[in-house]
């Protein structure tokens, strides 16, 4: 049997003007996939699951991944489209598609891409059977759920089982076609949306909402039970939490346990809180200033590229620079990062000399400005990470400024290794993320959560929607 796999994963904040194009993504075709599996640890599942059945037959088709920004560029997206029915064409007959999706992916002037996508597939093979792994934080639309036969998602945040996502979309289609089983969805939407630094997995109420879902897929007839807590970021008007679970032959199990799931959401709404210590910024950077331990983590929440935000807010350098200028003068600090592809251009070409540099503040206009800082650019690395970013360490005299030519995530230890940084000598290491990646969290003595305003707003009713919805 032949399975058509593919995917295009990307979490679209239309809070943020970028328009996502070519050049931030990553793009495999075909058999390209299997060299680069580990750059799409949801695809990887599939494809692994797969691997060691030999009566499927993989297909694959097209593969694109990027970090979250602004929405896609409807060009590049119809293009990626076009790439992947073009290669169905060629294929033989496919039995079933098992798609690596991220469910909150918005494209300029079409929205929902996953809606886009599954709705065209379903209109050139209308029998054959679909199921998609998805992040979290996917927004589930009416066309999705009409479009396909069966979704799961990530049960982790920060997200830790995108392996294990795809691998369970594959059992779903394994179990559909080899039983010739009836798999049956049961949903129930909440019009709400929530902060995703205040559904931690690990802390309460999220720990037990996720533990019902485990309870739930330890039946037998139960094949996936997941919570998409929908993307507040996008304002989309068909955002929210939904409640999904996918049973066997057994859709009003599906109907009623989805029901009890967001049942239990709702009853626990009161007590979804941050799991840091969260302050305006000033009042954020001066306690961790003030700490005697090391290295104290502080989060740029409102300027979170991994949730799709500019990254060239200069809120936090704008503190440092003047108002809180005094207490960085015994202190080591480093901030990772801007998101400057200007300002790195001119660091590389005065590499180790004194300069005065214009930083950040190009995308976001709405919540900062421009900051002039001096110093040495002292450190450069010319291709860094999967997307192959340039990086600048810039050093001035109240902190280490990293520097990055592309949009990518600050979110390991790798960066600060690749720019030869001794990060756990530092006394406060400012990053622009939400809650901290367990990278950040083994080694972070104490983390503090700075509520910035910017395209991540932690304070969502400080964002303006289209809709009313309950902001938690």
């Amino acid at each position: 049997m032949n399975i058509a796999i593919g995917g295009f994963f990307h979490e679209s904040n239309t809070f943020n003007p970028i328009i996502t194009g070519e050049t931030d993504f990553i793009i495999f075709e075909q058999d390209a996939i299997y060299a680069n599996r580990n750059a799409f640890l949801l695809a990887k599942g599939i494809i692994e699951y797969f691997e060691d059945k030999p009566e499927y037959n993989l297909v694959p088709l097209v593969f694109a991944k990027a970090v979250p920004n602004g929405e896609i560029d409807t060009e590049l997206y119809n293009w990626l489209k076009a790439r992947f029915f073009a290669y169905l064409k060629s294929a033989p007959h496919i039995d079933a598609f098992v798609l690596a999706l991220h469910g909150s992916m918005r494209v300029k002037s079409i929205g929902s891409a996953e809606s886009d996508l599954l709705l065209a597939i379903r209109a050139q093979y209308p029998t054959t059977p679909v199921f998609c792994g998805l992040d979290m934080h996917a927004t589930i639309t009416d066309i999705m759920l009409q479009s396909a036969n069966g979704f799961t998602g990530f049960k982790t945040a920060p997200h830790l089982d995108a392996y294990e996502t795809g691998f369970n979309a594959a059992q779903m289609a394994d179990l559909a076609l080899s039983a010739s089983t009836q798999l049956c969805m049961g949903y129930a939407k909440i019009d709400m949306l929530i902060a995703g630094e205040k559904s931690e997995t690990d802390c309460e109420p999220m720990k037990s909402l996720i533990g019902e879902l485990h309870k739930m897929e330890a039946e037998q007839d139960v094949v996936a039970a997941s919570y998409f807590l929908g993307f507040p970021w996008a304002d989309a008007k068909e955002n929210g939490v939904t409640a999904l679970v996918v049973t066997n032959n057994n859709p009003e199990k599906a109907t009623q346990y989805a029901g009890y799931l967001a049942d239990r959401f709702l009853a626990c709404k009161q007590n979804f809180c941050f799991s840091s210590p969260s302050y305006p910024p000033e009042q954020a950077l001066s306690l961790a200033l003030k700490e005697t331990c090391k290295p104290v983590f502080v989060s740029d929440s409102g300027d979170n590229p991994t949730a799709g935000s500019t990254a060239d807010n200069t809120t936090i350098i704008g503190l440092l620079s003047n108002e809180l200028k005094s207490l960085t003068s015994q202190k080591n600090i480093l901030v990772a990062g801007i998101f400057d592809p200007s300002a790195v251009q001119i660091c590389r070409e005065k590499l180790n000399q004194n300069i005065t540099l214009s930083v950040g503040g190009s995308f976001d206009t709405m919540y900062c400005r421009p900051v002039q800082i001096s110093g040495i650019p002292v450190k450069y690395i010319e291709s860094f990470g999967l997307f192959k970013s340039e990086l600048i360490l810039f050093k001035t005299s109240e902190f280490d400024l990293i520097l990055s030519s592309k949009h990518i995530g600050f979110t390991n230890v790798d960066m600060f290794q690749a720019l030869d940084i001794a990060y756990l000598q530092k006394d406060v290491i400012v990053v622009k993320l939400g809650y901290l990646t367990e990278d950040f969290k083994e080694i972070a003595a104490r983390s503090y959560l700075a509520l910035t305003q910017g395209c991540t707003d932690e304070v969502l009713n400080r964002l303006t929607y289209s809709k009313q919805y309950e902001l938690i």
